[in-house]
């Protein structure tokens, strides 16, 4: 309510109508600091009625009077003629009138503001989740990892494929001479991935069950491992499984929280698509030289992963120095491993 210094009380003379009534009745009418007061003329000072001066709504005058009413439906009004309280009613409704003007002003001012940044927001949340994601990724290290990746692990198996028995010392030769400086942990299932790849954590998964057809081949398993290495060390593993868990599921793993177990089974099965992400044929190319193992053998496969085979068909290529991965015995155990 707002008061002014210039009416702090005002009186006049006015004739009232009640809605009770539909007569006129003579009153001394006060203005207060925010009331409109009804006192009976017949000098006792009986309060008749209070008006909030903040609803009183003006009408149409009359030849003698001006007519004000406490709300719009007409049945109690005052009829007064006293320009000075006339003056003071007409200035407080119209600084009212300005104030809601004004109220409402700022409130569509703030919602404006509001909705543009929601729409920055999602702005940025669109364009940048992916470096954001990566950023989550980095962050989240050892234990937590290690727990992403088992339990994308347990969601493949689910999907109907069974993890493949093979001895230790077989996997373990594969690990010590392509990756002697990680901790990876080579896994074969029966299926539910294309060929090979690198879960949170370092889990290392590969389909056991396409190596039935690669007779003498296990340069063929090191190229898929060595191929899957690469295309991890371009793109993390955990990055991949933060854009599809999504922003918010990111941001719910970096705090320690729990998330739905949907976003592990919606990753798992995108696993089982083929990886769009590119490895240069020179790159992969060195990385077989680099641990002695011939590139021939593996170049027939590289079409089927979109590479370019040519540089992987020289046959005299490390001939002669190269250390024999597997032994034949071994080679036909780890053939036999999804069985």
């Amino acid at each position: 309510m707002i008061a002014f210094p210039g009416y702090v009380i005002l009186e006049c003379e006015g004739l009232w109508q009640s809605p009770e009534t539909t007569t006129k009745q003579s009153v001394i009418v006060k203005y207060g600091s925010d009331t409109l007061t009804f006192l009976s003329s017949d000098g006792t000072g009986t309060v008749l009625r209070h008006w909030s001066l903040d609803t009183i709504i003006e009408h149409p005058p009359s030849e003698y009077y001006y007519c004000f009413s406490p709300d719009s439906s007409g049945n109690e009004f005052i009829l007064i003629n006293d320009d000075l309280m006339v003056n003071a009613i007409r200035d407080l409704v119209q600084v009212e009138g300005e104030e809601d003007k004004k109220n409402k002003g700022n409130f569509w001012k703030f919602f404006g503001k509001f909705i543009a940044l929601i729409l920055v927001m999602v702005g940025i949340t669109y364009f940048y989740s992916d470096y954001i994601g990566q950023n989550i990724a980095r962050a989240i290290v050892g234990p937590k990892r290690a727990e992403i990746g088992e339990t994308i692990y347990a969601n493949i198996l689910e999907l109907g494929n069974s993890e493949c028995l093979v001895e230790d010392t077989i996997v373990d030769k594969f690990e010590n001479r392509l990756f002697p400086e990680t901790n990876y942990e080579i896994r074969l299932v029966s299926g539910g991935i294309p060929r090979a790849t690198i879960l949170p954590g370092g889990i290392f998964v590969i389909n056991g069950a396409q190596f039935k057809l690669y007779d003498d081949k296990p340069e063929v398993f090191a190229g898929y491992l060595l191929l899957a290495n690469e295309r991890n060390s371009t793109k993390d593993s955990l990055t991949d499984f933060m854009e599809t868990a999504g922003l918010l599921t990111s941001l719910r793993l970096l705090l320690g929280r729990e998330i739905s177990p949907y976003i592990y089974q919606e990753f798992a099965a995108e696993l089982a698509k083929p990886s769009t992400i590119y490895v240069p044929e020179d790159i992969l190319y060195r990385k077989f030289l680099e641990k002695g193992i011939p590139p021939e053998p593996f170049s027939i496969f590289l079409l089927s992963e979109g590479m370019d085979p040519e540089l992987f068909t020289d046959e005299d290529a490390l001939d002669g120095i190269t250390q024999q991965l597997l032994e034949d015995t071994e080679w036909v155990e780890l053939q036999n491993s999804c069985n």
